[in-house]
Parts: structure tokens; C-alpha cells; sequence
């Protein structure tokens, strides 16, 4: 057996948004500012920015000075879980990973964006682990009352791919990540065999594969 490692979004999900000033696509941290208003918006691209010139001290201190961004212009339950729900696939997605032989491989999903996009994932797909760097804790009235974060982004994400590694007693070559942003760059060069999925310049120049269909990962995998 082997674990097949899957980004969420980008890879999952499609990005249909990016602020201007922004250097990346995105499926909800950008989608949440862009529905705060323009106010959020020009705080937002102000941490990619910061991020661009090294002024964070790691991901974890970016997300949460973007959590106060959200907190700071009330972010509702309402209107995060609608941008939850209306998130779409990526085309094949769910067709491709229904056909993975679960004998063969454990599906393990592994994202810097938000627990319940990926959560979302879970259900539809049947996935039993995931990883998600952002999750947010709700009051009864709707209110962003607290949030738990971790760091499973950039550098990061090969941790908690080596503690599903530990778990299963596999052998450090017995599994496949599947991404598409420059944040995958890390970990694609250190998985045994790493796809880019439309995957961006600099990922692409390190995955062992590139595919432009979600369905072409069958084919790689036999």
C-alpha cells in the first residue's frame, strides 16, 4: 500500500480568484477578503506583499495576521460557510479519485488552506485523513470567535506526511503528492514520485509529472 498526497486548493478545487497585487490563485483565503470589501481586500494584498519580502517569521504568523484581517471586518459564519460550499471541483476530480484502488492506496489530503474546505472533501470522497493549516471556531450568534492553526504549508507539509508514514510502517518511498502551486515546490522535491496538476512554473520544474487533466493521474499510478 501507499498513500496518495493530495493539495486541496488548486489540486481539489478550483482557484477562481486573485486580488490584484497578488502573486497567487486562490479557492477561499482571497474569496473571504473580496467578500469583507475592499477594505479587507487592500489588507490582504498587503500581506503578500509582506510575505514576498520575508517579513513574516513563518506561515503560521502569516495566517494569523490574515485571521485578523477576517476578525477585524466580521467575518460571519454564514458567509464563510457559503464560500465553503460553493467552492467547485476541479473537472474529473471526483470521478478520478472514486476509481483509486483504496487497497492500494490511502488517500491522505494535505493543505495550507482551510479544514473545512478539505472536511468537505472528506465527505464527498470518502477520505479518512486530512491535514489543513486554517480551522475556524464559530460563536452561537456567528461570530469568528477563535481558530486553531497549523503549520502544514510550504516546508511543512512533508512533517505530517512523515508522521502518515510512521503510522502506516511504510517505507519512506511508499507514496505519491499531487499539487499545483509554488507552495508544493518543497515537497515535490522530496516525494518518490510527485505530479503537477496544471501545476505552476517553478512546480512544474521539479514534479517527476505534469498533467492538464485531473484524469491522467490513473494512468500514473498503475
Amino acid at each position: 500500500m501507499k498513500l496518495l498526497v493530495l493539495d486541496v486548493e488548486g489540486t481539489l478545487f478550483q482557484t477562481s480568484i486573485r486580488l490584484p497585487g497578488t502573486l497567487v490563485d486562490s479557492t477561499i483565503w482571497q474569496a473571504i477578503a473580496h467578500a469583507l470589501g475592499p477594505a479587507a481586500v487592500e489588507e490582504e494584498v498587503n500581506t503578500h506583499v509582506k510575505w514576498e519580502r520575508g517579513e513574516y517569521s513563518s506561515y503560521v504568523e502569516w495566517m494569523k495576521a490574515t485571521v485578523a484581517i477576517h476578525q477585524r471586518h466580521r467575518l460571519s459564519q454564514h458567509v464563510f460557510s457559503g464560500l465553503i460550499s460553493s467552492a467547485e471541483y476541479n473537472p474529473g476530480v471526483v470521478d478520478t479519485l472514486r476509481q483509486i484502488d483504496r487497497s492500494q492506496y490511502e488517500l491522505v489530503l494535505i493543505s495550507g488552506g482551510f479544514r473545512e474546505l478539505a472536511a468537505r472533501a472528506q465527505s464527498d470522497l470518502k477520505i479518512v485523513h486530512a491535514f489543513a493549516a486554517c480551522e475556524y471556531i464559530f460563536s452561537e450568534g456567528g461570530s469568528l470567535e477563535a481558530y486553531n492553526l497549523l503549520p502544514c504549508d510550504f516546508e511543512g507539509k512533508i512533517d505530517f506526511i512523515r508522521l502518515m508514514i510512521r503510522e502506516y510502517q511504510l517505507n519512506q518511498d511508499d507514496w505519491v503528492f499531487v499539487g499545483d502551486g509554488a507552495n508544493d515546490v518543497a515537497i515535490a522535491k522530496v516525494a518518490p514520485m510527485s505530479v503537477g496538476y496544471r501545476p505552476h512554473p517553478e512546480l512544474r520544474r521539479v514534479a517527476t509529472h505534469a498533467i492538464d487533466e485531473f484524469g491522467e493521474l490513473i494512468g500514473l499510478l498503475d
